[in-house]
């Protein structure tokens, strides 16, 4: 494991913060702020998604729900990461 601190919020979808889904897709734009890591964690299952209830989260709060983003967590903004299922390795399918 790691000893990186990773300090930062990030937007999670509300089906994902619920638990209903897992992510499946990560993308990292520019961050807005000093404290936004740029990372938003989304179930991409098909099911509409309200900006309004997505959630933020710290960062190291999502990379223990779902460790296996951690090897690309540091990649640049314009990043997107996808996977078919929860059993599926991540693809980098946009890269900065």
């Amino acid at each position: 494991m790691s000893d990186k601190n990773y300090n930062g919020s990030a937007i999670v979808c509300s089906h994902v913060a619920s638990g209903k889904y897992s992510i499946l897709l990560a993308e990292r734009s520019v961050p807005d702020e000093a404290v936004d890591t740029g990372w938003q964690f989304v179930c991409n299952s098909g099911t509409e998604e309200n900006v309004e209830t997505a959630k933020i989260w710290a960062l190291d709060e999502v990379l223990a729900l779902e460790p296996s983003l951690r090897d690309f967590i540091d990649l640049p903004p314009g990043t997107e990461l996808q996977r078919k299922d929860i059993s599926s390795s991540w693809e980098i399918i946009k890269s900065a």
